[in-house]
């Protein structure tokens, strides 16, 4: 029974050699801008970059901070805004009785504009995280090689029967 065991397991352990998965799938960019659609960040990680995963939350957090605090003041401003012009004097805020109704209503615009403007931003963060996810997905197979060079160095040509003397600047660039 022992030697029966031990077969089996010398078996598998042979077989899971030959139907292991091996990772034979070529970075896709296209892949990478997906999961960076579906969650921010993950199309990041997929590219290993996860180090700018803080900064795609950082932006989207202060956008979000932003477009929060304008929202509530807007509708503050807008809420305080029409009490005045019904005469709802009981509902009026405290801090802004010293304002004229057209003060308030420039605060209103303002603070919608920001609220709008912060929208917009969000968005901005979300596309380029898409984007930064698509463009490192099609450069992670670039090779950066530590064997480039370019060599600056000046030439002189000496004069011959047709030309003057000749001044320039040769540039080479060495690739290996």
């Amino acid at each position: 029974m022992k030697k029966y065991i031990v077969f089996l397991l010398c078996l598998c352990v042979c077989f899971s050699c030959l139907f292991a998965q091996t990772n034979t799938e070529a970075h896709s960019a296209k892949k990478a801008s997906r999961l960076s659609a579906i969650l921010p960040g993950a199309g990041q990680v997929y590219n290993k970059q996860a180090w700018k995963i803080p900064i795609i939350y950082a932006g989207a957090g202060a956008v979000t901070y932003f477009a929060i605090t304008n929202y509530n003041n807007a509708i503050k401003f807008k809420t305080e805004y029409y009490n005045r012009i019904d005469n709802n004097t009981a509902d009026l805020l405290s801090d802004y009785t010293k304002y004229s109704d057209e003060s308030i209503l420039s605060l209103y615009n303002a603070y919608n504009k920001n609220f709008q403007l912060s929208i917009a931003l969000g968005a901005a963060v979300y596309l380029l995280n898409i984007i930064d996810a698509m463009v490192y997905g099609h450069l992670y197979e670039f090779d950066i090689n530590e064997d480039l060079s370019a060599k600056v160095s000046p030439f002189y040509l000496p004069p011959t029967s047709l030309t003057t003397h000749q001044f320039g600047i040769n540039l080479s660039i060495k690739l290996k």
